[in-house]
């Protein structure tokens, strides 16, 4: 089986144990994500490094426009989940413009690289594609 397989599978069953896990028992979920997030600097770390364990398998198997699609796919439905907590997000927005946004500063720049990427890519003229 290929990395990239493993990769999904896992990807997969994380989503279906979470899933079963919140509706079964949401409040041992949040004390789970807790404990968790009490190892801010652990987490950044393992976060950081299945992005480039998962970003290499992705931009050496996948076009830049299709994985750029998949995102805003992704960025739709994680938004069709939150339109229903919108107060609590805007709240969330405030209290993260008024502390800075210098916690943010590595996924802005993945996807500030991303999209000039993509505008490159569509200005350069046609590669094939």
């Amino acid at each position: 089986m290929s990395g990239k397989k493993i990769l999904a599978g896992i990807f997969a069953a994380l989503v279906l144990f979470k899933l079963l896990f919140i509706m079964i028992s949401p409040g041992k979920w949040l004390g789970l994500v807790e404990v968790f997030l009490k190892h801010y600097a652990f987490i950044w770390w393992v976060y950081l490094a299945l992005i480039v364990i998962t970003g290499y398998y992705i931009f050496t198997s996948l076009d830049l426009m299709d994985i750029v699609l998949v995102m805003f796919f992704t960025s739709l439905i994680i938004g069709v989940a939150l339109i229903p907590f919108s107060e609590a997000w805007l709240n969330l927005g405030k209290e993260i413009a008024a502390r800075g946004l210098g916690k943010a500063w590595m996924a802005m720049a993945i996807w500030g690289a991303l999209a000039v990427a993509v505008l490159y890519r569509l200005w350069s003229g046609p590669k094939g594609r």
